[in-house]
């Protein structure tokens, strides 16, 4: 497994962790407020291997708002929880799995991309 093969892994596991978590505090876990913050494992994961290995990357700035989108939807859900709105608060997890899969889909793009460029080489 290469260098951004392991880069890739370490993302997508944050980004389904994420995931995970937004559904348990939907459902009655406990809320993580670091977690679900710019300082989270996702936004650290960005300074410090997105923007120093991939800055040049197209899709890198198409990943990190599809990553604020989330987080902004995730904390507007939560919201929705916490003043009693649980229905709609659990509804809102279909957005959340549409920007996921949008999330995933860039990741897989630039993942391919990159394995061509070093294909090449």
């Amino acid at each position: 497994m290469n260098s951004a093969q392991v880069d890739f892994q370490q993302i997508r596991i944050k980004h389904i962790l994420f995931k995970s978590k937004v559904r348990s505090v939907l459902y009655g876990g406990v809320f993580d407020s670091v977690f679900f913050s710019e300082s989270g494992p996702i936004s650290h994961w960005f300074l410090q291997v997105g923007k120093v290995k991939y800055s040049n990357e197209p899709e890198l700035f198409n990943l990190q708002k599809t990553h604020s989108e989330l987080l902004s939807y995730a904390n507007q859900l939560f919201t929705l929880y916490r003043n009693g709105s649980i229905d709609q608060a659990h509804a809102g997890m279909k957005e959340i799995e549409k920007l996921s899969d949008r999330f995933q889909e860039l990741l897989t793009q630039m993942e391919k991309r990159l394995a061509l460029r070093t294909d090449m080489v």
